[in-house]
């Protein structure tokens, strides 16, 4: 299988008010959940977090890895894992999108080879999206985009190897629809949203 998976945890959370990775999913934390529904898919998963030990009395088996540029945002956060994971290249996912399906993220992985950045061809309303796998190869173009603080989605996908799969290709992947795979959690509403809809199964097949 040899596949990595980093979850990335940090960010200051402002409209939440609260960690999301800490908060309450069935009956574990968000990041539990998530972890939980991904490890049978992927042997190695990393938690990227603000400092570590954020999140160590979880007891999860996954390394931590702090961010090493605070103010670079989700980019600096993938730079920082990048630089410390042991293989040659990771699926990269937000802890806020708990609802997506583990074989979306294999299908990426599988189409990756030779790529620096492999992600979805979003539309408009999900353009800020985490989701794709980014290879070590990428490292360097990174770096300069968070140096010259140009780190748009279009900046980057421009100066990295990219590979945009339609979402059609993926669409008959799994029995939850891209729309709620890709449902964001960003605040309290979105979370009693998300929340209610675990209990009522609306997201899972």
């Amino acid at each position: 299988m040899n596949r990595t998976l980093v979850i990335l945890c940090g960010g200051d959370s402002s409209r939440m008010g609260t960690k999301k990775a800490l908060l309450p999913f069935e009956d574990k934390t968000m990041v539990e959940y998530i972890y939980d529904k991904f490890s049978p898919f992927f042997d190695k998963i990393y938690l990227s977090v603000n400092e570590r030990g954020d999140l160590s009395h979880l007891g999860l088996d996954a390394q931590e890895i702090p961010d090493i540029s605070r103010n670079a945002g989700p980019i600096g956060a993938i730079l920082s894992c990048l630089t410390m994971i042991s293989g040659d290249r990771a699926f990269f996912m937000s802890v806020d999108t708990p609802f997506m399906d583990p074989r979306t993220a294999v299908y990426l992985y599988e189409k990756s080879n030779n790529y620096d950045i492999t992600s979805l061809n979003f539309n408009e309303d999900c353009l800020e999206t985490i989701c794709g796998v980014f290879n070590k190869k990428c490292i360097g173009p990174l770096f300069k985009c968070i140096f010259f603080k140009k780190t748009t989605r279009e900046y980057i996908m421009e100066k990295c190897n990219t590979h945009l799969i339609d979402t059609k290709d993926v669409s008959d992947i799994s029995c939850i629809s891209l729309e709620q795979q890709f449902y964001k959690v960003n605040d309290r509403q979105s979370y009693y949203y998300a929340v209610f809809s675990i209990l009522k199964k609306n997201f899972i097949c």
